[in-house]
């Protein structure tokens, strides 16, 4: 799926987010999260803010590439594995392997920088008390609305 504009396409799904869980106990507010554009080129996250989980996503030439999450235990996956090669499912490693993206000749070496000169980069940081399944919402709602090229977990 092809993106105009990624920061209104996210901003629109957690419209959505906010419209699904508005029919539950529990609904996620505009109060209940900050949508944070890092922008590209970007730099990766020093850090995953304290007090929340969070929702991120990688979108390159108006296409999502990876989406995930990472709760507010699991700084390092927000902030660094993804633009590496030390976790099981990274961003680099993905583009490292992928036939269509040989033409920038990406490796081990250059992953990371070509990630944060090249690709787009949008947090959507949610209160940690909403829950895990706030933000398993929230990424439920992006998978389905972006459709990442990277995606093992669907």
């Amino acid at each position: 799926m092809k993106i105009a504009n990624f920061l209104d396409e996210v901003k629109a799904a957690m419209k959505i987010v906010e419209t699904i869980s508005a029919q539950l106990d529990d609904p996620i507010t505009a109060d209940d999260y900050i949508i944070a554009n890092l922008g590209c080129p970007h730099r990766k996250p020093k850090n995953l803010p304290k007090g929340y989980a969070a929702v991120y996503m990688f979108a390159y030439n108006g296409e999502l590439l990876k989406i995930g999450k990472a709760n507010s235990k699991s700084g390092a996956r927000y902030t660094s594995q993804h633009y590496g090669f030390n976790a099981m499912s990274t961003l680099a490693k993905s583009l490292v392997s992928d036939n269509a993206m040989s033409e920038y000749a990406l490796s081990r070496e250059n992953a990371r920088e070509w990630i944060e000169q090249n690709t787009y980069r949008v947090n959507v940081l949610i209160k940690k008390e909403k829950g895990k399944a706030a933000t398993e919402l929230v990424e439920a709602v992006m998978h389905y609305k972006f459709r990442p090229r990277y995606e093992g977990a669907i």
